[in-house]
């Protein structure tokens, strides 16, 4: 019951947030402007009547519980082996200042080196992601050659063993974090103290001299159907994709009634976009009931400059905003 009501405030925070910005369209193109304010203010009305972005969060929170987003992810990164650091490659990108590291031709099979893997979360709604990046596991010290020394002489000494061995038999313990990712939640309107409030369309886009950052993943669930212009989600799908280092990973979710019921996007044009005008390469993608999922690759050759990035995002917007639909 309480899930049921929980797609409805969803449902019409969306129709009534979509509905605003078709008015505000409508008053820049439109002489008529106070019939418009009217209608804005009705609207708007309407959205305070159901109690606000704060009703349709908690409505968010709800729902998330039904499909866990930061399950999935930390499955996916489990299986590609990044929940424990991602290996160092030449020319790597750590935030978007990992000075590069030279390639030793190896003499013996070394351990590869690792690095924390970055993680962006946009319209974040809950901390499961940060709470995973927080956990630690509780693991035995590495004894001291000191302490093995001490040990050694301890046995070879009969009168003190008994008092020795209380002192250097004890274990030593340490909290350790259980995985080596690092998360950055945010959301424009923050409902938890750890998650920044910061409008993700105004993060400054990276460059290859280290302006801006990089991340290995970006997690973008259920955020892409808010945002209410044909040309801000153009803008949302390629930002996604230049905030990523190369071999970064998207996770992307989407209701599925977005395609199915649409008059001017299905889903074989909406994968199009993501490849053909975004640049993503399509890894792996699902279906729950009501959702769609996919899990995007940003190739290791891809290569950024501030130039080529606002080039392309403004690509990418035009070839979403000729699929106008609200979503």
């Amino acid at each position: 019951k309480s899930r049921k009501k929980a797609r409805k405030v969803t449902s019409l925070f969306h129709k009534l947030t979509s509905q605003i910005d078709q008015a505000k369209r409508k008053q820049e193109n439109d002489g008529n402007a106070i019939n418009t304010s009217e209608e804005i203010r009705l609207l708007e009305q309407q959205i305070d009547d159901m109690g606000g972005r704060e009703e349709y969060q908690r409505a968010s929170q709800l729902s998330t519980k039904f499909h866990s987003t930061s399950k999935w992810v930390l499955k996916v990164l489990g299986q590609k082996g990044w929940l424990h650091g991602r290996v160092i490659e030449n020319g790597d990108y750590a935030k978007g200042r990992e000075k590069q590291v030279d390639r030793v031709a190896p003499t013996k099979q070394k351990p590869k080196k690792k690095r924390t893997v970055n993680i962006l979360e946009i319209g974040a709604i809950n901390t499961e992601l940060l709470m995973a990046a927080s956990k630690t596991k509780r693991v035995e010290m590495k004894k001291s050659p000191q302490l093995k020394e001490t040990k050694k002489d301890d046995k070879q000494n009969a009168a003190s063993s008994s008092s020795a061995l209380t002192t250097t038999d004890i274990q030593k313990y340490k909290n350790v974090p259980m995985f080596n990712i690092s998360v950055r939640a945010i959301d424009i309107r923050s409902s938890h103290e750890l998650i920044e409030e910061q409008d993700f369309l105004t993060l400054p886009v990276p460059t290859s001299t280290g302006e801006g950052n990089h991340y290995d993943v970006v997690v973008c669930s259920m955020v892409l159907n808010c945002v209410t212009s044909p040309k801000d989600r153009g803008k949302m799908l390629s930002l996604m994709y230049h905030h990523l280092s190369p071999g970064g990973l998207c996770f992307l979710t989407i209701p599925k009634l977005c395609l199915s019921q649409s008059k001017y996007i299905d889903r074989m044009l909406f994968e199009k976009i993501l490849q053909d005008g975004v640049g993503f390469k399509i890894m792996e993608k699902k279906d729950s009931p009501k959702v769609a999922f996919w899990v995007l690759l940003k190739d290791e050759e891809g290569t950024l400059t501030k130039k080529n990035a606002t080039s392309e995002t403004s690509e990418s917007a035009t070839m979403a905003e000729n699929c106008r639909d609200e979503w």
